[in-house]
């Protein structure tokens, strides 16, 4: 399945923005920052630093957490904009506990915006 652009979040003030006013869950292997959009399609971006490992290890981590967010995303009630910082201790963990952890923090990040309206 190809991973459109409109489903990525590209522009530098977008991530200031989630940076800013999302909520923030830390999930050991990464942290996760979700806020809801107005747009027809929810949106992901994948951070992997340096720390994470040569270039072949960062883009193993964002075709993971991008499948991952594939396969979630028909989870979410509302379209949202999705900011994952994977860290360094990511490889410890396998897929199925990656996708365990990113399902729980969009859960409970998802209920927390739809008790605010």
């Amino acid at each position: 399945m190809h991973f459109d652009k409109k489903n990525r979040v590209r522009l530098a003030r977008d991530f200031e923005f989630l940076k800013k006013n999302s909520t923030k869950a830390d999930c050991s292997a990464f942290v996760f920052y979700l806020y809801p959009n107005n747009l027809k399609y929810s949106r992901v971006a994948v951070i992997t630093s340096k720390r994470v490992g040569c270039a072949v290890e960062r883009n193993l981590a964002r075709r993971r957490f991008r499948a991952i967010f594939r396969s979630a995303r028909a989870d979410f009630s509302k379209n949202v904009d999705i900011l994952v910082f994977v860290r360094r201790g990511y490889v410890k963990f396998d897929y199925q506990t990656l996708e365990l952890k990113f399902r729980k923090a969009a859960a409970e990040l998802s209920a927390k915006y739809e008790t605010r309206q």
